[in-house]
C-alpha cells in the first residue's frame, strides 16, 4: 500500500504543471520551464536561475498552489529561514545583507513537501465578502477552495482588530481626498491588537461574527482545513464595524435586473421648504436650501444667511438625524450638530465646518434614500507586480440607478495616505494599473448616479509579489512583551572598540551587500570587530545549526574568528544572511555576556568567584560556571564546555572540591530557556591559599591564536593572528608581538590594535621567534602558541632593459605603456625616469606604467632597481617619438627698400620632413631659389630632429613685400608658418632733426639730423666729436640698445651710447663701433618701445603707493612687460618688481620716508630707457582707516604760503562712495571744527561729472599769526574714515626781496638793469662785458643787504671744495683701476638689470594680471608678488645718487668667486651678461 502511495505521489509530481497559473501571472516565456516540477527535476528548465530571479516571486506562488507546505518543511528538517517556498513565498535577494542566505542544500525536500502538499491540501477559500451587520458583528461569507474542497473539514476564520486603520501607520484617520466622494471614517482604536479565531464547519460558506468594538476596523481572512494540513489564508478584507443610517423607502425600489427603465427617486423639495419658513435672500436659497450646492457654501454666506440656520439647516435635514453618518465620516462633534437640523445659530466656530460640506452633503442625500448603495461582492486577480484586476458586483440598493463607478486606490504605509480617485469606470472587472512591486494596496469601489456618489464598498487589501517586504515587528514585540528595557546596540558596540569610520556602515544588522563589497579589502583588518559586536557575547550556534550554516562557520556564530578573512570569505560569504538573521534573532532571545569576573578568595581547595551580570538588560534564568584542572596539553586549549560545570542562580560561586596545588581554569556563561552566553574572559589560578586584596584576581581574555606569516621577504615578515575566543565584545584589545632571532637572548616588543603586524629590518636567511598576547584594561593574556618564521635569503636587483609599447612607433600625443621587470631579494624598489625626470617608484618585481599624451622630450627611458643589496642597477633604452613638424618664425622682418633682408625658420621634426617656401599659400606658389632669393635648409649642429630654413631676399622692392610661408610636411602631418617683410614707412614716432635742435647740436653737424640718423655725413668731421652724445641720445629715442650693441661686439665702455648716454671719453667708440651701434639703432627702432609716459605715485596708506603710468608713444604695441623700480632717497639698495599691467601697488614701505620711482618698458628684444624719477613723501600720521574701495580717500593742497593780510584758499579732493559727511579740524586731537562765517569761508561740492569725487575749500580771510598752522580735512562714511592735513604758513617779511628797488639804490648802469627783475636775472647780464664792474652790486641785492659780502665768500669757497673733490676723485679712480684692474668694484644703479644679476625680463613670458616672484626682502609687491633688493656683487651695495643722473650711472661689476665653490670659474662674455638668465647664462661659466 505504502508503495502504491509512493507511486501515486512520483506520478502526480511529474503531472504538477502550473504553466497556466504562471501564464496567468505574467511569467517571462523564457522562464515558464521551470513552472513544471517535471522540468525542475529532470533540469529541463531552459534557463539559469539567475536569470529568472525576478520571475521566481510568481513561480513559487504558483508552484505552492494556495496550500500550507510549512508543516510538511519542517518535518523534513528545512530551516526557517528556507521555509518562506513551503508558503508560496519567495524572498528576493535585495542589498539587504539578511537576503544573502542559501537554501540550495535543502531544494529536493521542499520540492518533495510541495509535491505531496498538492496533492492532499486544500486550496484557500475564494472570493471572500465581508459586510457590517450591526456596529459590533459582521457577516463574512465565501464559497469552497477549487482545489479538494470535497476534503475540507473546517473554514478558520481569523478577525484581527486593527489598533489603526493601518496597521503600518500611526493615523487614527483615512485620509482621502476632500470630495463628497471620499469619505473620512473616524476609526475608533483598539486597545490592543486582538485576534477572534472562528471555526466553521467546511459545508457552509458564511457565518455572522457578533461581540466586536464598534467602529472598528478589522481585517478578516480565511484558511480552509483538512485532515492533511491547511491551505493559505484567502486575501484578506478589511472594514468597519458600522452601519449607515439608511432610509427604508430605498427598499421599495424598483430592484436591480428588472427589465423596467430605473427609477430615480427624486430629492425633498427643500428649496420650497425654504421659502415657506420666510428665507428670501438668493444666496441662502441657492447655497443653503439646495442638498447639491450646500458643498459650495462660503463664509460669506454663513454670515449672511446666519439669521436664517434653524430654518436653513430644519429643511436640509429633512427631519432626519444624520449624525451617526456624520460621525461615521469624521466629522467634529460641533459640525454633527449641523447634521441633525437642530442648529439655533451660527457663530464663527462654525466656520470650520465649512470644509466637512462634502461630507455633509454625502450624509444628506444617504439619508434621503437616493444614492446607490455599496457594490458588493469586491474581490483581486491576476495580482502582478506592476497591475491587478479588480472585480465587484452591483450594489444591493438602487443598482439600477448606477451610472458609473468610481475606484479609489492606494498604497498602504506611505506618508501622505491619500486615495487615488479613477472616476467613470462602467463595468467590472477593472484593470488597476501602474502599481509597486513589494508593496501592499488597499481599494474600495464606489457607485455614482444621477444624484451623486454611493456608499463605499468594503476595503480590500492585497500584495504585490514581486518582492517580499521584511518584517521586523516579531522582535520589536518580542522586546515589548519581555522585561528588556535596553536592547543590544551593534553600532554602539563597534563605535566603543574603535572600529574605523570608514567600516560604520558595515556594523547593521541591515548592512548593504553593496558596502560588503566595496569595504572587504579596507575592513579585512577589522573584521573580528564585526564579527564580535555582530554576535554581541551570545552563542549563536544553535540558531545557526537550524539555518543551515556549515560546520566550517558556526564559529562565526559565537563571534569567533577561526582562520584568516580570506578563508573565511571564502567559505561562508554564501550563508552571511543565514549568519546575520541569526545574530538579529539572538539578541533579543539570549542572554548577553557577564562582565567584571574576579576570584575574590582562593584557598588550598576551594576558589570564590563574583561577576556583574549583563548590562543589556538580557533575561538571564541562571549563570553556569565551567571549570576544570588544567595540565600541559589542555592549557593551550581553549573549549566552550569545560569538564565540570557549576550551575548557580546569583552572581557568584564557590567551587570546593579542588587538588591543592593544581592549575585549573573558570570562566562564566549566563542561561536562559533559549541559550547561553560566550563566556567574556577566563581566569587560570593555582589552587593554593592565597592572600587577595581589593576586588580580587581578575579574568582576562583567552590568548590570541592561529599565528601563522602571511608574507615574507629577505628583510620583512608579516604575522598575523586571530582574535581572543573570549572576551567581551565592547572591549578594547590591543597586542603585544614579542619577537626575536634564534641567537639573540631579549625578545622586541611591538604593540598594535590590529591582528597582524609586519616584522622590518630583519637579518635575511634568519630564524626568528614570535609570540602574541593580548591586552586589556583588566590585563595581559597567557601567551599564544610560539611560531618559528624563517626570512629569505637576499639577492642583489637585477633589472631588465624597459619594455616600450607600441614597439616601433610611438606618436607625439599619444599613449606608451611601459613595462619595467626587477628579480632580487628582498623586492626591490624600481623607479621609472622619462628624459631623466623621474615618473614613478615602487617596490614590486613587475611595474607597468602607462604615459599619457607623450611629448617629444619623452625618448630617454630608464628603469633603475635597488633593494638595499649589492649595487644598483640601472637600464635604459632610447626611443624615437615622431611627431608633426612644429615652425617657429621670425615673424615681421622690417627693412628699407632696396636693403638685403633674411627670413628664417626654425623647425622641429621627426622623421626629417620636406621643407619649402611659399609665396602664397592657398595657390602654393612656392618661392624657386636663384636670382635675388637664396634660400638655405640645414640641419641644426648637435640637434637630431631640429633645421633652418632660411631665405634671403636681395634688393628688397615693393613687389617683395608681404608674406611668405614656411612649410614643412612628414608622414604624420604638416605644419606652416607665415614670416612677413614689411618696408619701413617714412612716418615714424622719432624725428631726429627735432631732437637735435632741442639738444643744441651745432649748425655744422646737423647734416646728420635727418629724418633718421645719418652718421656718415659727420663721421669724418673732427669738430663734430663733441656733439656724438646729443646725436646717440637722440638716435637712441628713449630705448634701450645694449644687447644688440653686445651681440655686435660693442664693448663695456661704449655701450652707454646705446641708451643714449653719454661717455666719459668718447673718441675711441666714434672711430671703432659708430656704425655698430647706429646699426642697432636702425634694426630697434620699429621693435624696442620707449620710455613709459607721465609715471604718477599716489599713497595708498602710511606703507603703499600706487604707481601708475601711459603707455609709451614710442611702439606702445611692442610693450610686453613693464619694470619697477623704487628706493629711498639717498639709499644704496633698490628694488623692483615685474607687471604687465599700467600699475602697481609698493606695499611694506617706510612710514615718514622720501621714496622715488622710476619705470621702464620692455619686450623679448630688449627695454626703454629709464623714465624721470617721481619722488613722494610716504606715510601720513593722520590716516586713520586702511584704504578700501569703500573708505574715503583724501589728497590735499599741503602747505600753502601767504603773508600776511593774504587771502589763501585750502583745498581738499575726497573720493568716496557712497557720499561722505565731511569737515574741516583746526584742532585733530580735540576735533574742534572750522565753522563758516567770519573770516572763514566754507565750500563743499560734487566735481562736476564725477559721482563720487568731492571738493572741500575753506577760505581764510585776512591771514594772521594766529591763523598760521594745520588745518585738517576729515570725511567719514559707513566704511570707515580718513583725515589729511593742509597747512598755512606766513611768508617771512626779511625774506621777500625786490632786486629792482636794490638796483636802482646801488646805482646799477642802465645797460645791466635787464638783470635785475623781482630776483636777480644773470643770464641776461652774463655775456655784457660792460656790466663787469656792476657785478659787485647786483651780487648783493641778490643776496641782501647784510649778507651779500658773506654769500660771495661762501660761494666761492664752496666752488673750490668741490673742484678739490673732484681731482681726488679722479686720481683714486685710476689708482684703483690700476690696483684691482679695470673692472669697477662699484655697484650698479637701477638702470641695468643685466649687470644686476636679476632674471632677464626678456626671456619670461608673464601671465597676464600678475607679476614675476622675485627674492623677498621684506617688501611686497602687487598682487602679493614678491620684490627684490639689489646689490652688486661680493655684498657691495649699490652706490646710487639720489638726483636722476643716480639712476642712469651704471658701472659694469663681476662678483668675486665665491668662497664655497671648487670649481674653475671664467668671466662670461659681454653678451652673457646682458642676456642673463636665458639659455642658463650666469655672472660665470665652469671650465670643462
Amino acid at each position: 500500500m505504502e508503495y502504491e502511495y509512493h507511486m501515486s505521489k512520483e506520478a502526480f509530481a511529474r503531472n504538477h504543471n502550473y504553466t497556466d497559473c504562471c501564464i496567468d501571472a505574467n511569467v517571462s516565456t523564457n522562464c515558464l520551464g521551470f513552472c513544471s516540477i517535471q522540468s525542475i527535476l529532470e533540469g529541463n528548465t531552459g534557463q539559469d536561475p539567475e536569470v529568472c530571479e525576478h520571475d521566481f516571486p510568481a513561480i513559487v506562488r504558483c508552484m505552492a498552489d494556495g496550500r500550507n507546505h510549512v508543516p510538511c518543511c519542517i518535518q523534513e528538517g528545512v530551516p526557517d529561514i528556507c521555509q518562506d517556498v513551503c508558503r508560496g513565498e519567495y524572498t528576493v535577494i535585495t542589498d539587504n545583507i539578511k537576503t544573502h542566505f542559501s537554501c540550495s542544500t535543502y531544494t529536493e525536500q521542499t520540492l518533495a513537501c510541495i509535491v505531496e502538499g498538492v496533492e492532499l491540501l486544500p486550496s484557500s477559500p475564494e472570493r471572500l465578502e465581508v459586510t457590517p451587520v450591526s456596529q459590533t458583528s459582521l457577516k463574512i461569507s465565501w464559497l469552497p477552495p477549487t482545489e479538494n474542497a470535497d476534503t475540507v473539514t473546517l473554514i478558520v476564520i481569523n478577525v484581527t482588530a486593527l489598533q489603526q486603520f493601518d496597521d503600518d501607520e500611526t493615523n487614527d484617520f483615512i485620509s482621502s481626498n476632500a470630495t463628497i466622494a471620499h469619505p473620512q471614517v473616524r476609526v475608533t482604536p483598539a486597545p490592543y491588537i486582538t485576534t477572534k479565531i472562528v471555526k466553521v464547519p467546511g459545508t457552509k460558506n458564511s457565518t455572522i461574527v457578533s461581540d466586536l468594538l464598534p467602529f472598528t476596523m478589522y481585517e478578516v481572512s480565511a484558511t480552509a482545513m483538512n485532515i492533511h494540513g491547511s491551505s493559505l489564508p484567502s486575501y484578506s478584507v478589511r472594514t468597519v464595524t458600522y452601519m449607515p443610517n439608511i432610509n427604508p423607502t430605498s427598499s421599495s425600489l424598483t430592484p436591480s435586473g428588472s427589465t423596467s427603465s430605473p427609477k430615480v427617486p427624486k430629492l425633498p423639495d427643500v428649496r420650497t421648504c425654504c421659502k415657506n419658513s420666510g428665507i428670501r435672500h438668493p444666496t441662502c436659497l441657492d447655497k443653503l436650501c439646495d442638498p447639491s450646492q450646500s458643498n459650495a457654501a462660503e463664509v460669506t454666506d454663513l454670515m449672511i444667511c446666519a439669521p436664517w440656520a434653524a430654518k436653513s439647516f430644519a429643511c436640509l435635514t429633512n427631519g432626519q438625524d444624520h449624525s451617526p453618518c456624520c460621525r461615521a465620516r469624521g466629522m467634529p462633534a460641533l459640525c454633527q450638530e449641523l447634521c441633525t437640523g437642530n442648529v439655533t445659530q451660527i457663530n464663527f466656530s462654525y466656520f470650520k465646518c465649512l470644509k466637512y460640506m462634502g461630507d455633509f452633503t454625502s450624509c444628506l442625500l444617504q439619508g434621503y434614500g437616493v444614492l446607490p448603495g455599496a457594490p458588493t461582492n469586491v474581490r483581486v486577480s491576476n495580482i502582478h507586480n506592476d497591475f491587478a484586476v479588480l472585480h465587484w458586483d452591483p450594489p444591493k440598493t438602487l443598482a439600477d440607478t448606477v451610472t458609473s463607478y468610481v475606484v479609489h486606490y492606494r498604497m498602504v504605509a506611505t506618508y501622505d495616505n491619500l486615495y487615488h480617485p479613477i472616476a467613470g469606470v462602467k463595468t467590472s472587472p477593472f484593470l488597476l494599473e501602474g502599481l509597486r512591486g513589494n508593496a501592499k494596496y488597499e481599494f474600495y469601489i464606489e457607485a455614482v448616479n444621477t444624484h451623486g456618489i454611493g456608499e463605499p464598498s468594503s476595503r480590500l487589501v492585497f500584495q504585490t509579489p514581486s518582492k517580499i517586504v521584511q518584517e521586523e515587528t516579531e522582535l520589536e514585540e518580542r522586546w515589548s512583551d519581555s522585561d528588556v528595557t535596553t536592547p543590544y546596540n551593534v553600532t554602539a558596540c563597534c563605535v566603543t572598540v574603535k572600529l574605523s569610520d570608514a567600516c560604520l556602515p558595515l556594523c547593521s544588522y541591515d548592512a548593504s551587500m553593496g558596502d560588503v563589497r566595496r569595504l572587504a579589502s579596507t575592513c579585512a583588518p577589522e573584521i573580528h570587530k564585526l564579527i564580535r559586536c555582530g554576535a554581541g557575547g551570545r552563542n549563536h550556534q544553535g540558531c545557526c545549526q537550524r539555518r543551515g550554516v556549515p560546520f566550517q562557520c558556526l564559529s562565526l556564530c559565537s563571534g569567533v574568528m577561526a582562520d584568516s578573512p580570506l578563508a573565511t570569505a571564502t567559505a561562508c560569504l554564501p550563508y552571511v544572511g543565514n549568519i546575520v538573521q541569526c545574530f538579529e534573532e539572538g539578541t533579543g532571545l539570549l542572554p548577553g555576556p557577564i562582565e567584571e569576573l574576579h576570584a575574590t578568595a582562593v584557598s588550598d581547595n576551594s576558589v570564590t568567584l563574583f561577576w556583574e551580570p549583563p548590562q543589556d538588560g538580557s533575561n538571564v534564568t541562571d549563570y553556569v560556571v565551567h571549570y576544570q584542572k588544567m595540565d600541559n596539553t589542555s592549557m593551550h586549549e581553549i573549549l566552550l564546555k569545560l569538564d565540570r560545570q557549576l550551575i548557580v542562580n546569583t552572581t557568584s560561586a564557590n567551587i570546593t572540591g579542588l587538588d591543592t596545588g593544581s592549575i585549573y581554569d573558570f570562566f562564566v556563561v549566563s542561561r536562559n530557556e533559549h541559550g547561553t552566553s560566550m563566556p567574556s574572559s577566563a581566569i587560570m589560578l593555582n589552587v593554593t591559599n592565597t592572600e587577595i586584596e581589593g576586588k580580587g584576581i581578575a579574568a582576562v581574555t583567552s590568548p590570541p591564536h592561529s599565528l601563522s606569516v602571511s608574507s615574507h621577504s629577505a628583510t620583512w615578515v608579516i604575522i598575523t593572528w586571530q582574535p581572543p575566543e573570549f572576551s567581551h565584545p565592547t572591549e578594547q584589545i590591543t597586542y603585544r608581538l614579542y619577537h626575536k632571532s634564534a641567537s639573540e637572548d631579549e625578545f622586541q616588543v611591538v604593540e598594535t590594535s590590529l591582528t597582524s603586524h609586519m616584522l622590518e629590518n630583519l637579518k635575511p636567511n634568519t630564524q626568528y621567534i614570535v609570540y602574541v598576547v593580548a591586552k586589556n584594561n583588566k590585563g595581559i593574556s597567557f601567551a599564544s602558541e610560539t611560531l618559528i618564521a624563517w626570512t629569505d635569503p637576499a639577492y642583489p636587483a637585477f633589472v631588465e632593459p624597459p619594455t616600450v609599447h607600441p614597439i616601433n612607433l610611438v606618436i607625439e600625443g599619444s599613449s606608451m605603456t611601459i613595462l619595467c621587470i626587477a628579480m632580487g631579494t628582498p623586492m626591490p624598489t624600481i623607479s621609472l625616469y622619462i628624459s631623466g625626470r623621474l615618473v614613478r617608484q615602487e617596490t614590486t618585481r613587475h611595474m607597468v606604467t602607462v604615459v599619457h599624451n607623450v611629448t617629444r622630450d619623452m625618448n630617454q627611458i630608464s628603469c633603475y632597481a635597488d633593494n638595499g643589496y649589492g649595487t644598483p642597477m640601472q637600464a635604459a633604452r632610447r626611443i624615437s617619438i615622431s611627431y608633426v613638424p612644429h615652425i617657429s618664425g621670425s615673424g615681421v622682418t622690417m627693412a628699407a627698400k632696396g636693403d638685403s633682408v633674411m627670413l628664417q625658420c626654425h623647425v622641429d621634426s621627426y622623421p626629417e620632413p620636406k621643407m619649402i617656401f611659399w609665396r602664397d599659400l592657398n595657390g602654393r606658389i612656392p618661392v624657386i631659389h636663384g636670382g635675388k632669393h637664396e634660400i638655405n635648409i640645414e640641419r641644426e649642429k648637435d640637434e637630431e630632429s631640429s633645421y633652418v630654413m632660411t631665405l634671403k631676399i636681395n634688393g628688397l622692392t615693393e613687389e617683395d613685400e608681404g608674406d611668405y610661408f614656411c612649410h614643412a610636411e612628414n608622414a604624420f602631418g604638416s605644419s606652416t608658418r607665415p614670416v612677413s617683410v614689411k618696408i619701413r614707412a617714412t612716418e615714424t614716432t622719432m624725428n631726429v632733426t627735432q631732437c637735435c635742435n632741442e639738444q643744441n647740436v651745432s649748425a655744422g653737424c646737423m647734416d646728420a639730423c635727418s629724418f633718421f640718423l645719418d652718421i656718415d655725413a659727420v663721421i669724418d668731421k673732427p669738430e663734430c666729436i663733441n656733439d656724438f652724445d646729443k646725436l646717440m641720445k637722440c638716435a637712441a629715442d628713449g630705448s634701450d640698445h645694449r644687447s644688440c650693441c653686445a651681440l655686435l661686439g660693442v664693448p663695456k665702455r661704449c655701450l652707454d651710447w646705446c641708451r643714449g648716454e653719454p661717455l666719459l671719453n668718447n673718441k675711441f667708440c666714434v672711430l671703432s663701433y659708430t656704425k655698430q651701434i647706429v646699426s642697432c639703432f636702425h634694426e630697434g627702432r620699429d621693435r624696442l618701445p620707449g620710455p613709459p609716459q607721465n609715471v604718477r605715485a599716489n599713497i595708498l596708506s602710511s606703507h603703499s603707493v600706487l604707481v601708475s603710468w601711459e603707455p609709451p608713444v614710442k611702439n606702445p604695441n611692442t610693450v610686453e612687460m613693464y619694470r619697477v623700480f623704487w628706493r629711498q632717497v639717498g639709499s644704496r639698495v633698490a628694488t623692483k618688481n615685474d607687471t604687465k599691467e599700467t600699475s602697481i601697488t609698493v606695499n611694506t614701505l617706510k612710514d615718514g620716508t622720501w621714496y622715488e620711482f622710476v619705470v621702464k618698458a620692455g619686450n623679448h628684444l630688449g627695454t626703454s630707457t629709464l623714465t624721470d624719477p617721481v619722488r613722494l613723501f610716504v606715510g601720513d600720521k593722520y590716516i586713520t582707516s586702511a584704504a578700501s574701495s569703500n573708505v574715503p580717500h583724501i589728497s590735499g593742497s599741503g602747505v600753502t604760503m601767504a603773508a600776511k593780510g593774504d587771502s589763501v584758499m585750502l583745498q581738499c579732493h575726497v573720493d568716496s562712495y557712497p557720499e561722505p559727511k565731511m569737515i574741516f579740524w583746526r584742532d585733530l586731537n580735540g576735533r574742534i571744527p572750522v565753522i563758516h562765517g567770519g573770516k572763514h569761508e566754507i565750500n563743499i561740492e560734487r566735481e562736476k561729472d564725477e559721482e563720487s569725487s568731492y571738493v572741500m575749500t575753506l577760505k581764510i580771510n585776512g591771514l594772521t599769526e594766529e591763523d598760521e598752522g594745520d588745518y585738517f580735512c576729515h570725511a567719514e562714511n559707513a566704511f570707515g574714515s580718513s583725515t589729511r592735513p593742509v597747512s598755512v604758513k606766513i611768508r617771512a617779511t626779511e625774506t621777500t626781496m625786490n632786486v629792482t628797488q636794490c638796483c636802482n639804490e646801488q646805482n646799477v648802469s642802465a645797460g645791466c638793469m635787464d638783470a635785475c627783475s623781482f630776483f636777480l636775472d644773470i643770464d641776461a647780464v652774463i655775456d655784457k662785458p660792460e656790466c663787469i664792474n656792476d657785478f659787485d652790486k647786483l651780487m648783493k641785492c641778490a643776496a641782501g643787504q647784510e649778507s651779500a659780502h658773506v654769500g660771495v665768500i661762501v660761494g666761492v669757497i664752496l666752488a673750490l671744495a668741490i673742484v678739490a673733490a673732484i681731482v681726488i676723485a679722479v686720481v683714486w679712480f685710476l689708482r684703483t683701476r690700476k690696483l684691482f684692474g679695470a673692472k669697477s668694484n662699484g655697484g650698479v644703479a637701477f638702470e641695468n638689470p643685466s649687470y644686476l644679476r636679476e632674471v632677464n625680463m626678456d626671456h619670461i613670458q608673464v601671465p597676464s594680471g600678475t607679476h614675476l616672484n622675485e627674492t623677498p626682502n621684506g617688501i611686497s609687491g602687487a598682487n602679493g608678488s614678491a620684490t627684490t633688493s639689489i646689490s652688486g656683487g661680493s655684498n657691495q651695495p649699490i652706490q646710487s645718487l639720489t638726483t636722476q643722473q643716480g639712476w642712469k650711472q651704471e658701472i659694469l661689476h663681476v662678483p668675486t668667486q665665491s668662497a664655497h665653490s671648487s670649481s674653475t670659474e671664467v668671466a662670461p662674455s659681454l653678451y652673457e651678461e646682458l642676456k642673463l638668465g636665458h639659455d642658463g647664462a650666469g655672472f660665470r661659466r665652469l671650465k670643462p
